[in-house]
């Protein structure tokens, strides 16, 4: 199985896999779970993801991040890091 990246619009949101009996199977998984946010979560909330998806979680389910591709503030950057591969149950403030 060959696995490679599609673009659409410009944001890798979409995986395709070719197999080697010519069929092609997309993965929409990034997509789905923004149309999943912008569902079920209030339209005020604030998502905290890895960096790297805060422009597509603002673009495509149109909630506020705590960082983004464009947070200038290293330091910012690195508590949301900290906070999220802390322990579970041990606490970090933001």
């Amino acid at each position: 199985m060959q696995v490679s990246l599609t673009s659409a619009s410009s944001c890798l949101l979409l995986l395709a896999a070719a197999f080697s009996s010519s069929s092609r199977n997309i993965l929409d998984d990034f997509r789905e779970a923004y149309y999943w946010l912008r569902q079920n979560t209030d339209e005020d909330a604030r998502v905290m993801s890895w960096w790297d998806y805060g422009y597509q979680i603002a673009g495509m389910a149109n909630r506020t991040t705590l960082v983004d591709n464009n947070t200038w503030n290293n330091s910012h950057i690195a508590l949301v890091r900290v906070r999220m591969s802390a322990v579970i149950g041990h606490k970090v403030a933001l």
